[in-house]
């Protein structure tokens, strides 16, 4: 397939090659995920994840199904559409189709504004901000709920938190598709502060994992990573959100989210001093005095994304249970070098 593919790099199909899907692109990543290495040549990454995430599959998802399985084209069409049993609704396929006209702006949520003018200068001072409230709780308890028995954990039985089997990846939870979860990540509320945040509409949210933190014991240590960023730190960097909903009520010392508030406004800065043999990620962040976030279940925690972050150990009695929820610009800049 590849030789087939790199004797045609001129004729790879085109983004309007809607295949047998009526999916705009989806073709043209299909002979993309076949020869990475040609697809270097578009500079289309950008737009790749923008449409995964439109249809609700996930990056990493995508490419663990395509590298596992190495599918056709017709294969890889019919896992796309399984997840719409009843069929592929007319709005996602818009949706797909404005990814590909950029400045289309999407339908703005209905929302009133849910972030105040001073939730807003908090944000624009420390990088981060809490939305209150921003689900009802039963839909925490349901989303929690998806978790446990994604897990095979007992919620009240703490014998059973630390057998992980193949379900956990250090603390997170590979649970990217479900009822419960898919409804948080389009609730209003969590799209209006994102609104709020990027001061545009037009936003799509990514598929992402959840969290499982559990207490620490003695046996059982915590598995999460320090103080890092999820973004090229080639400058100039260019905006970006991350976002957790807490699902349990989580205090300072219960595997909270950790950053050290106000990096974004000096990161640049930072590491312009730094001296060339130095390595920003493997430097002592620690030094910037990071703070926990404490929030309730139900309560979401918008981040910009140069602020360095961490989970962070549980020394509570509790896990700490979340879901990560992003929404972002299909036209936000990404630096094509990784640093």
């Amino acid at each position: 397939m590849r030789e087939i593919l790199n004797n045609q790099a001129d004729t790879i199909a085109p983004s309007t090659d809607t295949g047998n899907t009526g999916i705009p692109h989806l073709k043209r990543l299909w002979y993309k995920l076949n020869d990475p290495t040609s697809a270097q040549n578009y500079n289309e990454a950008g737009l790749d994840a923008a449409l995964l995430n439109v249809l609700g599959l996930g990056l990493l998802p995508t490419y663990d199904f395509f590298f596992h399985n190495q599918p056709s084209l017709q294969v890889f069409e019919q896992w796309v559409l399984s997840f719409y049993p009843g069929g592929l609704p007319e709005e996602r396929i818009k949706e797909c189709y404005a990814l590909l006209e950029p400045g289309t702006d999407a339908d703005k949520s209905d929302e009133p504004d849910v972030l105040s003018e001073s939730d807003l200068l908090f944000w624009k001072e420390k990088g981060y901000v809490i939305v209150r409230n921003a689900i009802e709780q039963q839909d925490c308890l349901a989303a929690r709920q998806a978790i446990w028995e994604y897990l095979h954990k007992v919620e009240n039985d703490p014998s059973t938190w630390y057998d992980n089997g193949d379900q956990l990846q250090g603390i997170m939870v590979p649970l990217y598709r479900h009822a419960a979860i898919d409804k948080n990540r389009n609730a209003g509320r969590i799209k209006k502060a994102f609104e709020q945040v990027w001061n545009q509409t037009g936003l799509i949210f990514t598929t992402d994992k959840c969290g499982f933190n559990a207490p620490e014991t003695a046996a059982s240590k915590y598995k999460g990573i320090g103080l890092h960023w999820d973004v090229s730190l080639v400058t100039p960097i260019p905006f970006g959100t991350q976002g957790i909903l807490y699902l349990t009520d989580t205090a300072a010392n219960q595997g909270a989210l950790t950053v050290v508030p106000g990096f974004h406004k000096k990161i640049e800065s930072w590491l312009q001093s730094l001296p060339p043999n130095i390595n920003p990620r493997q430097t002592d962040l620690s030094i910037f005095n990071p703070v926990p976030i404490a929030a309730n279940a139900g309560d979401l925690i918008i981040w910009d994304h140069r602020l360095p972050h961490s989970s962070s150990p549980n020394r509570a009695n509790f896990p700490r249970l979340v879901q990560y929820i992003n929404w972002y610009s299909p036209q936000q800049k990404q630096q094509q070098e990784w640093i």
